[in-house]
C-alpha cells in the first residue's frame, strides 16, 4: 500500500514536471489568448451614450411636491409613461428631426414611492441622445393632449450632453481575463496529455512495459546550485567530484558499480556500451561517473566518446581542447586511434575525446582500425565504457554494440515513450552481445530523495534473480549464473548475504 501510494506521488510529480517544462506554452497561449481577446472587445465594441431628464408629475389642481397625492399621480404617471414610449411620438420626433428613424432607446422609469418620472435616451452618439430627448419634450404635449387631461408635467431636472460613454471599454480587464483563462485551460490540457503519454513513470511501470529489468535507479539531481544560477542559466555538473552532488545520488553509482564489478567477475566483461533510446536521458552522465567509481578502484579505465558527430564530453568533462586529443579527427585523417588517448589525472582514468564532428561516423566505427584498436584496448584496460549515441534514428550504436561485451540503456523518467524504449532495447539484444538492464534515470520522488534508488538493499543490488532477468537466458536465474560457485562466491563476498 505504501509502494502503491509512492508511486502516485511520482506520477504526479511527472504531471507536475511536464506541466512546468512546457509551462512556456501555456503561458504563450495566454498572451495569445489575451491580444485576441483585446482586438475582438475593441472590434465588438460599440459605445453609448445616454442623455437624461426628470419629470415631477401631479395634477393640475393639486399639489405639486413630489409625495403629493401619490396615489393618483402614480396612476398619471403610468399613463405619462405610456405616452413617452409610444411609437406615434417617436415617429413625430423622427420626422421632426429629419430623421429616416427614431435611432435611440427610451427608457421610463418611475422613482418608487414618489411621483417623479425619469427619462433617458440611449444613441450611438451624445449629440443624437440629446436631441432625441429635446425632440420628446418638445413634442409630447401634443400627442398627450387627449390622454393626460389634467396631468401636469414639471421638469425637475433639465437633459444633459452625455460627455462619457455608458460603458468605458476596459481593454485591460478584458486581457487580464482571457490570459488567466487561456493559461489555466492550456495547463489542464497538458497535464491531460501527461497522463496519456506511454512513459515510464515509475519503477512498476519500468518492471511491466520493459523488456528488459532494472540495473539501477538514479534520482533526481537539480541542475542549478541557487536562484543565482538559474538565473545566469549556469548549470552544475553532475559528476560526483562535484560537493553539489547529492549524497544519494553518489551511493546509487556506487551501487551500480557494485553490480557492474560483479558482472565483470563472472562474465568477463571488458567493454561495456552505455546507450539510451533518445537524446537528453542522461547516458553521457551516467557514463562519466560509472568511469570515475571504476578508476577509484585501482583499475584501468577507457571512456571513448562514441558520438562522434558531437563534441559532448569535452564540455562535460571541463577540459581545455589543448588537453586532450581529437580522437574523431584522428579517425576521419587515418591515424592511429590510440594516439588520441588521453590520461585525466583530475578523474584517474583515460579518455577519448571528440573535438570535430564527423561526417560518415558509421563507416569511420565500422572500419579494421577501429576493431583493431578495441582488441587493443582490451588486452591494456581492465574495462572500456562507451559513452554510445542515441540508438533512436543513429546507426553507430548498432556499430559500437558489436564491440561491446555488455549494454546499459539508460531510461530517463517520464521521457521517451516506451515503443522507442523497447526498440532500442530489441537492436541493442540483436547487435550486442547482452543487455544487462536498463537504468532508471532522473527519478523523482514525493520527499526529493532517492526514491528506490538507495533503498534497494543489497538483496536486490546483486542478487540477478529477480524480474525478467532471465528473459534472454544470460543473467537470470535460469543462466548459468545460477551454480554452486556463484552461491559460493555470494557467501565468501557477503552479496546476497541474509540473517
Amino acid at each position: 500500500m505504501e509502494r502503491e501510494t509512492r508511486q502516485q506521488e511520482i506520477d504526479i510529480y511527472c504531471i507536475i514536471r511536464d506541466v512546468f517544462h512546457d509551462l512556456w506554452v501555456a503561458v504563450a497561449i495566454g498572451i495569445s489568448a489575451a491580444f485576441l481577446a483585446y482586438i475582438g472587445g475593441r472590434l465588438l465594441y460599440q459605445p453609448t451614450y445616454t442623455s437624461r431628464t426628470t419629470f415631477v408629475v401631479s395634477s393640475r389642481n393639486g399639489s405639486t411636491g413630489a409625495y403629493a397625492n401619490l396615489t393618483k399621480t402614480q396612476k398619471m404617471t403610468e399613463v405619462f409613461r405610456s405616452v413617452m414610449d409610444s411609437n406615434v411620438l417617436k415617429k413625430m420626433v423622427s420626422d421632426g428631426l429629419g430623421m429616416d428613424s427614431f435611432d435611440g432607446k427610451v427608457k421610463i422609469k418611475v422613482v418608487p414611492e414618489t411621483n417623479l418620472l425619469s427619462v433617458s435616451v440611449t444613441a450611438d452618439s451624445p449629440e443624437t441622445a440629446l436631441k432625441l430627448l429635446r425632440g420628446m419634450l418638445e413634442y409630447y404635449p401634443e400627442v398627450g393632449r387627449n390622454v393626460l387631461g389634467e396631468v401636469v408635467m414639471e421638469i425637475f431636472e433639465k437633459p444633459g450632453y452625455p460627455a462619457a460613454p455608458d460603458q468605458v471599454f476596459r481593454g485591460k480587464e478584458i486581457m487580464q481575463k482571457a490570459f488567466l483563462i487561456g493559461t489555466a485551460v492550456m495547463l489542464i490540457l497538458l497535464a491531460m496529455l501527461s497522463c496519456l503519454k506511454d512513459t515510464v513513470k515509475n519503477e512498476k511501470e519500468a518492471a511491466e512495459k520493459l523488456d528488459t529489468t532494472l540495473f539501477g535507479v538514479l534520482c533526481h539531481e537539480r541542475k542549478y546550485r541557487n536562484i543565482r544560477d538559474f538565473l545566469k542559466r549556469k548549470k552544475k555538473k553532475i559528476v560526483i567530484t562535484e560537493p553539489s552532488v547529492s549524497f544519494g545520488y553518489t551511493e546509487a553509482m556506487k551501487k551500480m558499480r557494485m553490480k557492474l564489478l560483479y558482472q565483470m567477475r563472472y562474465e568477463n566483461v571488458k567493454v561495456i556500451l552505455v546507450t539510451s533510446a533518445a537524446p537528453g536521458e542522461g547516458k553521457t552522465t551516467v557514463a562519466v561517473n560509472l568511469a570515475y567509481l571504476m578508476a577509484k578502484q585501482s583499475r584501468k579505465i577507457l571512456l571513448i566518446e562514441g558520438d562522434i558527430k558531437n563534441c559532448e564530453l569535452l564540455k562535460r568533462l571541463q577540459l581545455n581542447p589543448k588537453q586532450a586529443a581529437d580522437w574523431g579527427g584522428c579517425l576521419a585523417e587515418g591515424g592511429d586511434p590510440e594516439e588520441a588517448v588521453s590520461y585525466l589525472e583530475k578523474y584517474g582514468y583515460s579518455v577519448m575525446v571528440n573535438q570535430t564532428k564527423a561526417v560518415h561516423a558509421t563507416e569511420l566505427l565500422a572500419s579494421g582500425r577501429m576493431e583493431e584498436f578495441v582488441a587493443q584496448m582490451r588486452r591494456k584496460m581492465d574495462l572500456i565504457i562507451i559513452d554510445a549515441p542515441p540508438v533512436y534514428k543513429r546507426s553507430d550504436t548498432e556499430v559500437l554494440a558489436g564491440y561491446a561485451d555488455a549494454s546499459l540503456l539508460v531510461v530517463k523518467q517520464n521521457g521517451t515513450q516506451v515503443k522507442y524504449i523497447n526498440d532500442a532495447i530489441d537492436l541493442l539484444n540483436d547487435y550486442g552481445k547482452g543487455l544487462l538492464g536498463c537504468v532508471f534515470n532522473d527519478v523523482m520522488s514525493g520527499k526529493g530523495s532517492l526514491v528506490s534508488g538507495y533503498g534497494y538493499g543489497y538483496g536486490y543490488g546483486y542478487g540477478y534473480g529477480y524480474g525478467r532477468y532471465g528473459k534472454y537466458g544470460k543473467y537470470g536465474r535460469y543462466g548459468k549464473y545460477d551454480s554452486p560457485r556463484r552461491e559460493t562466491d555470494k557467501r565468501e563476498s557477503g552479496y546476497g548475504r541474509t540473517k
